[in-house]
């Protein structure tokens, strides 16, 4: 492992690489602030140990210069009891008190010196013999008092007095501080040195590695896989450069793989598009053509106008063809049948079973010389059912209509109605401005409640019949469910009955070929940006009476029902 060698995970490309990680990379990386961190915390731990240190030599070296001034004070004392022995027995003050100034000339840790004779009392209890002092100061202070004895002529030592010495310590405390600034000087610069060889190994050993591998790191998020580290180290920042090594080879070979398999699926994307573009064109070529063909079997608007005073057609199926479709048939005796019919499905199913249903409508017509609607509807029942027999072993497939089928009697002013789940509006002006304060008035003839070919139909049930009369300022309305349930306005609700007849009555006054706008248009407005969900169709017609009663503008009777 080499300690001074700032290349030992030195970054390479490889030829034909992308751009390098810059070293502003690895500052806005955090590599700088790593070593700041570093740093600061070596320099307060080693100041927190420093502190430590200084802290207790401070104490050692306190309670060994205090130990000397005391020890200094007790050898004083001695030597001074010992000098005035005599004096203080022949209570000679003057050479007591001279003793004592001499002391406190040479030596100026002194801070008082007291001495008392033995007789008389006197014993260290009483008035001192003599006593002099000079300001303690702030410092400790250390006290140490010594017997005053002369000795005889035998040998024996009488006590005389007693000797009281008070040492200030200051001295101590400035000796301590005197020997603790070299130490203290030691120790910072030690503490420097420890800082400085700490970080220069630290960013050599460990921090320009990771700022390298910080470096390289970003240039492979940059897009450059091609980026590698060499690596003489076996330690850890060795491990960790082999791994990211081994991890950009990995990216690398992956990303070449990815990108080869990507340019392959674009290709082959790019040739199913076009074949699915030439299938789509196809299919819409079908499809176009099929409503082609399901426009032939819808009925001449301009031939239904020949017939009746007024028309309007809306037939808007949801896709390009639809499950919807509306009746014209001119019979015998200047009587036609007319009606709206809506089948199972949307799109191209519901175009399908447009085009049958019509095929079996014409055979049943056919075979209905009477023309009763509730007659046509029960056999157009049965026959829609038999046809779509085959079917019905899948439980998926079950498919019918509804529809509301009017036959016309212009030769006896009225009209017979008969519907499977469709209604018949009927909207009535007659009076409204004869009479003034009239109102018009919007009904509707409904339907049974039974739709057509359905497995759940009923193959026997027998249709209502409804007759209606031909009145003047009377106009009709057929229209399948996908008008009405049209969702739309703020809580994307069905347009709905109450809507449809309030439209109805809004534009009754204007032509019968200009309703067809305007219900489009109150249809749009109601739908607003939400999507066609089903197929639509609706049918007005109007027709004047062929009967004088009818001619002379007497409204009709209310609608009455006959059974066949």
């Amino acid at each position: 492992m080499s300690v001074t060698g700032w290349d030992d995970t030195e970054s390479y490309t490889l030829r034909g690489s992308g751009p390098r990680g810059t070293d502003e990379d690895a500052v806005r990386a955090g590599g700088s602030s790593l070593l700041t961190r570093v740093i600061l915390m070596i320099v307060g731990c080693t100041l927190l140990v420093g502190l430590v240190a200084m802290g207790v030599s401070s104490v050692l070296v306190g309670r060994q210069q205090r130990e000397a001034v005391t020890h200094r004070a007790m050898l004083v004392g001695t030597l001074q009891a010992s000098a005035m022995g005599q004096a203080v027995w022949e209570f000679d003050t003057r050479a007591v008190e001279g003793m004592i100034r001499g002391l406190m000339a040479e030596d100026a840790a002194v801070r008082s010196v007291k001495v008392w004779a033995a007789s008389g009392g006197r014993g260290g209890h009483g008035d001192p013999l003599v006593a002099l002092e000079r300001p303690a100061g702030r410092a400790e202070l250390a006290t140490v008092e010594r017997q005053i004895a002369i000795s005889g002529s035998n040998g024996e030592r009488t006590m005389v007095g007693l000797l009281r010495l008070t040492y200030s310590l200051e001295e101590a405390e400035s000796a301590t501080m005197t020997a603790l600034a070299p130490m203290a000087g030691l120790v910072f610069f030690s503490l420097l040195a420890v800082i400085g060889m700490i970080s220069i190994l630290l960013n050599r050993l460990v921090l320009a590695p990771l700022a390298r591998l910080t470096r390289s790191a970003g240039a492979i998020a940059a897009g450059d896989y091609r980026v590698r580290l060499r690596n003489r180290r076996a330690d850890e920042i060795g491990q960790l450069t082999v791994a990211f090594n081994h991890m950009a080879e990995t990216v690398h070979d992956y990303t070449e793989r990815l990108e080869q398999r990507v340019a392959e699926r674009t290709e082959e994307l790019r040739q199913s598009n076009e074949q699915l573009a030439v299938v789509n064109r196809q299919v819409m070529d079908s499809i176009q053509y099929a409503s082609l063909l399901q426009s032939a079997i819808l009925p001449d608007e301009r031939e239904m106008a020949r017939r009746l005073d007024g028309v309007c057609v809306l037939w808007r199926p949801r896709d390009v063809v639809g499950g919807d479709f509306h009746i014209f048939r001119e019979l015998e005796d200047g009587r036609f049948l007319i009606g709206v019919a809506d089948c199972s499905g949307h799109g191209v199913p519901g175009a399908f079973m447009t085009m049958t249903v019509s095929a079996i409508l014409d055979h049943v017509l056919s075979d209905t010389p009477d023309s009763d609607p509730a007659a046509i509807l029960g056999r157009l029942n049965r026959m829609v059912r038999a046809a779509l027999a085959r079917g019905r072993d899948n439980p998926r497939f079950d498919n019918g209509l509804d529809i509301g089928l009017c036959l016309v009697r212009p030769d006896r002013g009225d009209l017979l109605f008969a519907g499977g789940r469709i209604g018949l509006h009927i909207v009535d002006t007659e009076g409204v401005e004869d009479q003034g304060g009239g109102t018009a008035s919007v009904s509707e003839v409904k339907g049974d409640a039974q739709s057509l070919g359905y497995r759940r139909s009923d193959i026997g049930h027998r249709f209502t019949t409804h007759r209606v009369e031909l009145a003047s300022g009377r106009s009709f309305y057929l229209t399948t469910d996908g008008f009405l349930d049209q969702a739309g306005g703020a809580r994307g609700f069905g347009f709905g009955n109450r809507r449809f007849n309030a439209m109805l009555l809004e534009h009754e006054g204007i032509p019968m070929a200009d309703r067809k706008a305007a219900f489009a248009q109150a249809l749009a407005d109601h739908q607003g940006d939400r999507a066609q969900r089903d197929d639509i169709t609706l049918i007005g017609f109007s027709l004047s009476p062929a009967s004088a009663a009818a001619a002379s503008g007497a409204a009709g009777p209310s609608p009455q029902f006959i059974h066949p």
